[in-house]
Parts: structure tokens; C-alpha cells; sequence
């Protein structure tokens, strides 16, 4: 029998441990074979297990999802109304109901699409793979086909009423902000919607999904409760169930139809943002429980992965100078953005994300600015910028007082909040921020300049967000690299089975969600939330063999 670490269990649990080769990834494995035994409990006897046939199943279930944010209840309620009475066992690393990822801190938007419009958001999406090109067709037409779908099964779930979304419709252009895709400069950009829940009780899409797994007979939620391997027959591949703690205890659970990864990304893993993203400085707006556990399980039993270069970031946003929070938005139009040498160094009109809507229908994508997820133009792509550790966002008073009533944040004080510093000159500023005193000087007199002018020919940031920098009190307000998610994780197939290094299936094995994404390059708002639900309901549908 293998573990998750590739091992076989005749080995000492000592052995194991030096073998990994990695704390991270021993850490991860560990309780699997250590117990985890709490304070007078018995460690599991599984633990001891020579062969698969001496293992005592303390669980079965038919379907074992792990990852409770919306692709993990997505799939759960997929199993709750298609099953035909089929059992899941849910599993969320944290605390939380709705799950510890990035789900229940999103916007909440779903991308979807109607008939009219489908064979167009198809070819979209092809647009925004570009020559990225690996994301096979077959795998976006599967997505495209579950995203034209999510508007009908949200609507079919038991519980829905009319009243609980609003549909946001792209398609037909120059109609206003809220119609515009992400994209719509790409020629089938204008091909699909957006779903919002607005009701007073789902003012979320989660909190909606959740409402119909809870209570149901069939599936099993348990929280705190994170995987530490799975377990896989080592002829035939498959894999047969997990191994999880729960309570201070092991816990072997068999699954009988299949195994479902809806684990999230990595972006709170330090280690592999620096080594998959070169920002390993930069914060993260939410997924705190994202740390790439299932990532190293995946790969410890030859998944493939991709995407690993995906995300949705880097921009910069005002933020305590100690610590690693992160002010979720912060308007940008009201100054500009310095490195520590006191110079821009980026189009840094780049709040959460921005788009010149009054030039976005006239100009090609390769010269229109604007931060979209963190994407931005660079030498006429839109790829995800790596940024400083440290950037300050320069402005004065006026143009603070202008930033504080636009921002969704609390008001602060920079300098006596730990957020940064205000000083009755530009050199007193620099000084105290330990910014470059001359370059920054020089920065922000060739700034009003541009400002003057009404134009900016260093980054070509829009006329309308030219502010000067005039009047004192000037303010340096801290800035940390941030980023919302990650996309990357195993390879998965049109079918969200996972693939392993030779491009065949790993049986018994399927993802949905950012573990392991579909999107390779540039990215359309909501469709993460669209894919959980999209590849939810396909990761269910294949383990179970229901035909659509």
C-alpha cells in the first residue's frame, strides 16, 4: 500500500520522515503514519498496516470531497440532489462553515452565460487562453458548457426563489460599467453575465449552496478536519480513500467511488509564491487556510501540475507596515506609486482592479491600461506583475483626504497608525518613509508636470487620474505587493479527473475549483466562483456515472 508520500508502509515511521526529505512535506504526511494521537487516545492501528488488505476502514463513504469552500459544496450539493441517494464526506481544513479559502471573502460573482451566447463565450475563452495555449480545447468546453449551466442549476436547487440573484449581463457593449466583461476588447468578449445573490439571508452564492447540504442525510460536514494523505492501490493506481484527523485523531475513510481535491490555492505558502510566483513578500488578501497541503499530496502520488504561474495579482494595496494584513481596496487615482528609490516604476493606477471604460470599446487590448485581477498591461500583454516588497503610495493632503472618502477602508492616520508617515515637505517625507530623498524629489515635480499637461507619457496612466502633489501635508501611506488567489495545482481533464507525469489518469481522483485551474492567462471576473459550480457538478457527475 502507498501513502501520499509514495512509500511504502513497511517502513519505519522514522524511516518516512527522513525519506521526505522536506519538513513541509513531512509535515503534511506525518499524522498519517505518526497517529496524531491525542493525550490518552489509542493510535490508530492502521498505522501499523503492512498491505492494503490490513486495513480496518474506520470510515466509508461513496464520495470524499476535501475542501469545504464553494467547489467542495458545490460538489456536495451536486451529490445532495443528483445522487440518488450516494453519501459524501466533506471535509474543511478550518473552522469555518463556509470554508477558510477564498470563497466566502470573495465579491461573490458567478460567471454564466445564456444560449444565445454560448458558442461565443467559448471562443472567449480561447481568446483569453491566447498562445498560452495549455489548456486543452477540450477542457474549456467542458467549462464553458458548465458555465452556461450555472445560472439553470443554481435555479434548480431546493430552496431557490427569483429574488435571491440578480443577473448582470455582457452582452452588448457600451451600455456601462457593469456591463462590461473583463476583457472586452477580445472579439467575443461581449458573451456572458454575472450572478449575484442579493438576498438579505444569501448575500452570497456559498451561503446559498451550503443551504442545501445542510441537514441533508446523505452528506457528512465536518470542520477542522484537514487531509493528510490519501491512499492508492500501487498496481492498479487508483486511489481507494484518505487518511485525516479529526478531533486528535487518524481517521482512514474509505471511498468507494472516488476522491474529489477542491483544496484551493497556495497563496499563503511562502515558500511556493517564491518559488512559483517570485513574490514570496507578498500578502494575501484572504485564503489563509490555502497553504498548499493538497498540492504536495497530489504530487506525492505523480500528479501532473500546470498553471503553477496563475494568479489573480500583483497589485499594490495600503497596508500596516508591520504585519500581513492587507486593506482589501484602495483607490489610486489620487497620487502615485514609488519603489524605496523614489521612483514609478509600474502603471500604478492598479486598485483592486481598474479599467479606462471610456477608451476600453476604441483602443486595441495591447494599449489600453488598467489593473484586471492584478493583470496589467506590460509591453502589450497582460501578464501578472511581480512588485516590491515595500512601495508607498505618495500623496498630498488633498489628494489623501480625496483617497480617504473613495475607500472602502476605515479612515486612517498613516503616521500615527503605523500605515505610514505625513511630513511638510517631500524631502521630510522621504526621510522619514527611507525613501531615495533626490529621485523622489525629481519624481514628483516631473509628476505635476505630467499632471499640467494632461498627459502621462512615462506609464500612460488615464488623463482623468493625473492628480498633482502640491499642497501639504504630503503623506507616504505603506503599500505591500498583494494578491487575491492562485490558480495552479494538478492537471486536470475535461471530466476533472486528474492526470498524472505521463498524461494518464490517476483513477479515483478528481479536482474542481482553484485547485488546479482551467485559467492559464488572463482571467475574467467570477470565474473562479463559475468554475467551482461548473467543475463541481462535472467531478460529481463522472465519480457517480450520472448522465447529464
Amino acid at each position: 500500500m502507498e501513502l501520499t508520500d509514495g512509500l511504502n508502509l513497511t517502513q519505519s515511521r522514522r524511516s518516512f520522515i527522513k525519506a521526505a526529505g522536506a519538513t513541509v512535506l513531512a509535515g503534511v504526511a506525518a499524522g498519517a503514519l505518526g497517529g496524531c494521537s491525542a493525550k490518552g487516545k489509542t493510535e490508530n492501528k492502521n498505522n501499523f498496516a503492512q498491505s492494503i488488505g490490513e486495513i480496518d476502514w474506520d470510515e466509508e463513504t461513496d464520495v470524499l470531497i476535501v475542501g469545504g469552500g464553494l467547489a467542495g459544496q458545490a460538489a456536495a450539493a451536486t451529490v445532495a440532489t443528483e445522487g440518488n441517494g450516494a453519501k459524501a464526506l466533506l471535509l474543511e481544513k478550518g473552522a469555518l462553515v463556509l470554508g477558510d479559502g477564498d470563497s466566502p471573502f470573495s465579491a461573490g460573482r458567478v460567471l454564466w452565460t445564456d444560449d444565445e451566447h454560448a458558442e461565443g463565450f467559448r471562443q472567449y475563452l480561447y481568446e483569453l487562453r491566447g498562445e498560452m495555449d495549455n489548456t486543452p480545447d477540450a477542457v474549456l468546453d467542458a467549462f464553458a458548457e458548465g458555465i452556461h449551466e450555472n445560472r439553470t442549476w443554481l435555479e434548480s436547487l431546493p430552496g431557490f426563489k427569483d429574488e435571491y440573484i440578480k443577473a448582470t449581463t455582457h452582452f452588448h457593449p457600451g451600455t456601462g460599467d457593469t456591463c462590461y466583461p473583463e476583457y472586452a476588447e477580445l472579439p467575443h468578449g461581449y458573451n456572458l453575465g454575472v450572478l449575484f445573490f442579493k438576498d438579505d439571508t444569501y448575500d452570497h452564492v456559498i451561503k446559498f449552496v451550503n443551504s442545501v447540504i445542510t441537514d441533508d442525510p446523505n452528506i457528512t460536514h465536518k470542520l477542522n478536519a484537514p487531509l493528510t494523505a490519501l491512499i492508492q492501490d500501487p498496481e492498479s493506481k487508483a486511489v481507494l480513500g484518505g487518511v485525516y484527523t479529526y478531533e486528535g485523531q487518524t481517521v482512514y475513510v474509505k471511498a468507494n467511488k472516488g476522491v474529489i481535491m477542491c483544496c484551493g490555492g497556495f497563496e499563503n505558502n511562502k515558500q511556493m509564491r517564491a518559488d512559483y510566483l517570485s513574490a514570496a513578500t507578498a500578502r494575501c488578501i484572504a485564503g489563509r487556510m490555502n497553504t498548499g497541503d493538497g498540492h504536495y499530496i497530489c504530487a506525492r502520488i505523480g500528479a501532473d501540475m500546470w498553471h503553477m504561474n496563475s494568479c489573480a495579482g500583483m497589485w499594490t494595496s495600503v497596508s500596516p507596515i508591520e504585519g500581513e494584513d492587507v486593506t482589501m481596496r484602495t483607490p489610486k487615482q489620487f497620487g502615485i506609486t514609488v519603489a524605496e528609490n523614489g521612483r514609478r516604476f509600474f502603471m500604478d493606477w492598479d486598485s483592486d482592479h481598474e479599467h479606462d471604460w471610456e477608451v476600453i470599446d476604441q483602443n486595441p487590448l495591447n494599449i489600453n491600461v488598467g489593473s484586471r485581477h492584478g493583470h496589467m498591461q506590460f509591453g502589450g500583454e497582460w501578464p501578472h506583475l511581480p512588485m516590491p516588497k515595500t512601495t508607498w503610495y505618495i500623496l498630498d493632503d488633498e489628494g489623501y483626504k480625496k483617497m480617504m472618502a473613495y475607500s472602502t477602508a476605515p479612515n486612517f492616520d498613516p503616521s500615527s497608525e503605523g500605515y505610514g508617515f505625513t511630513a511638510n515637505t517631500i524631502e521630510e517625507l522621504a526621510d522619514a518613509a527611507g525613501i531615495n530623498k533626490a529621485e523622489l524629489v525629481k519624481t514628483v515635480a516631473q509628476w505635476n508636470e505630467y499632471c499640467e499637461a494632461g498627459y502621462d507619457p512615462a506609464f500612460y496612466r488615464p488623463a482623468k487620474t493625473l492628480t498633482p502633489i502640491k499642497g501639504a501635508p504630503f503623506h507616504a501611506c505603506h503599500c505591500s505587493a498583494t494578491m487575491l488567489n492562485t490558480d495552479g495545482g494538478p492537471r486536470r481533464n475535461e471530466h476533472a479527473q486528474i492526470l498524472d507525469l505521463n498524461g494518464d489518469v490517476i483513477p479515483n481522483l478528481y479536482s474542481a475549483g482553484e485547485f488546479g485551474s482551467v485559467w492559464c492567462d488572463m482571467y475574467n471576473g467570477g470565474g473562479n466562483l463559475g468554475e467551482c459550480c461548473a467543475f463541481g457538478r462535472i467531478a460529481v457527475r463522472n465519480v457517480l456515472g450520472i448522465a447529464k
